[in-house]
């Protein structure tokens, strides 16, 4: 399996389809783009020890280093792998002496091993690893497409995946609402594109019906401090639900880390809300669910947003969601029944929303209990980590 960064605390999804690929007694070993140092670590890293079934690549950072680092690789194993090397190197193929590097630079791990699946989260993973289908031949190449890399036809034009598209047996994506239409927008054969699901181990998540406590709403979001997560959005949302509420304790809570969270402390105490709205830093995952389940309503302001696991997660905890009408997440919730969905970029419709909410609490436990039968009946993990190893194996 192939990832950008391991192990991240943001990439559940990836965390549990490696670790239910490992439960099925399938051999699963790990190719990082760069290793990850964060301050908490989700508890199946140490459990399935998987930190010993990572390779990091760590490429360094300036041009020349890496000429040098794939002429060491070249020098060493040419002689031994020739048949491989010079297929990783095919000029004709590949198009260009940057591609040609990149081969080289990233194919020793791959050299001694043998492999039925190569497996590449992102999409950008995937036109970067395509090579890989010249030195494990008969392997099936699959790539999962998860956001970001949805867009990377738009602004590269669609021969970016050229390669990909060749060499690919099979392209996942979370929503076929957006995920499979932009796969196809960018030239993707509709026969190749599967829509998974991401898994959640449901009967793991504590349920709570939602009701008011004490005079109090809590409010949470899980998310990267980023530009497309759209916080700022929520903090500003949320401080007017306060203006105009004000003989209600509104607690909203951030959990997350990233390039914006100065920005966005700023923020906070510009609209008076220090009090009231705090960044927590990123949490792992015990600590996440520990803090949904606490929490009355869940938030999701994104600006682009393919499908978010935490939507996934919340709703499995009882929560409404209010959230952006955005990329794929209609197709992660039941509209109206479990989350209320708002336009992108829109402060004013976040208070809206949510005050439609606080004025209407009764219908809390309801939306709850319908966002935890959607879970239950598509996101069950023993379910979607079986259908992973059948899509896999196809």
């Amino acid at each position: 399996m192939i990832v950008g960064g391991f192990p991240k605390l943001s990439e559940t999804f990836i965390l549990d389809q490696i670790t239910g690929l490992i439960d099925l007694g399938h051999e699963v070993d790990v190719y990082a783009r760069r290793s990850v140092s964060e301050s908490a670590v989700h508890d199946e890293v140490k459990e399935y020890d998987l930190l010993a079934r990572t390779h990091a690549f760590d490429l360094p950072g300036t041009r020349w280093s890496r000429v040098e680092r794939a002429l060491r690789i070249l020098l060493r194993e040419m002689p031994r792998h020739t048949s491989v090397m010079a297929r990783c190197m095919n000029l004709g193929r590949y198009k260009s002496v940057y591609a040609v590097l990149n081969n080289v630079m990233h194919v020793e791990p791959f050299l001694k091993r043998k492999y039925d699946v190569i497996f590449c989260h992102f999409g950008g993973n995937g036109v970067e690893f395509a090579f890989l289908k010249d030195v494990f031949r008969e392997a099936r190449f699959v790539a999962m497409f998860h956001g970001d890399d949805l867009s990377l036809g738009d602004e590269q034009g669609p021969e970016v995946f050229k390669s990909l598209r060749r060499v690919g047996d099979m392209f996942l994506v979370n929503t076929d609402c957006y995920g499979g239409a932009k796969l196809r927008e960018a030239g993707f054969e509709s026969e190749k594109i599967a829509t998974f699901h991401y898994g959640l181990a449901v009967e793991k998540v504590a349920f709570r019906e939602r009701a008011p406590r004490g005079g109090r709403v809590r409010i949470l979001s899980v998310a990267r401090l980023v530009p497309k997560k759209g916080l700022e959005f929520g903090i500003r949302g949320v401080a007017e639900l306060q203006n105009a509420n004000p003989q209600l304790g509104i607690e909203y809570r951030i959990i997350g880390d990233g390039e914006l969270k100065g920005r966005l402390g700023r923020t906070i105490g510009e609209l008076g809300g220090s009090r009231s709205i705090e960044l927590l830093g990123a949490l792992s995952r015990s600590e996440v669910m520990q803090w949904m389940h606490e929490s009355d309503i869940f938030l999701l302001p994104s600006l682009l947003e393919q499908a978010g696991m935490v939507l996934v997660e919340a709703q499995a905890s009882g929560m409404p969601i209010v959230a952006s009408r955005v990329g794929g997440v209609p197709e992660m919730v039941r509209e109206g029944r479990s989350a209320l969905l708002v336009p992108p970029g829109d402060s004013r419709a976040i208070t809206l929303a949510l005050q439609r909410l606080v004025d209407d609490p009764e219908r809390w436990a309801a939306m709850g209990h319908e966002g935890r039968r959607f879970v239950e009946e598509h996101h069950d993990l023993e379910v979607q980590k079986v259908r992973l190893a059948e899509l896999l194996a196809v």
